[in-house]
């Protein structure tokens, strides 16, 4: 079989994988898994696209990235005053 006849099956064998993957058996994982079912409603909830790459316009993202710039600098401030003992 020439290589290009391969390289099309495989192609073609992870092009059919991958709809599987993500139109069959990823909807029925998440039917059965309760956490994957807060994570739709939380998604749901507020507004989110999981598919966006970043939510400009969502309240709960400058509340959550607020929490995690104040979390990160008291983590660096109590390293800083662990780091200078005398």
């Amino acid at each position: 079989m020439p290589v290009m006849a391969k390289n099309l099956l495989k192609l073609a064998a992870i092009s059919c994988g991958l709809w599987f993957f993500f139109s069959v058996l990823t909807p029925r994982m998440v039917s059965v898994c309760p956490n994957w079912q807060r994570y739709g409603a939380v998604q749901e909830e507020n507004g989110l696209d999981s598919g966006a790459l970043y939510y400009s316009d969502v309240p709960i993202t400058l509340a959550s990235e607020e929490h995690v710039r104040q979390a990160v600098r008291e983590g660096m401030a109590e390293r800083r005053r662990l780091a200078v003992r005398p």
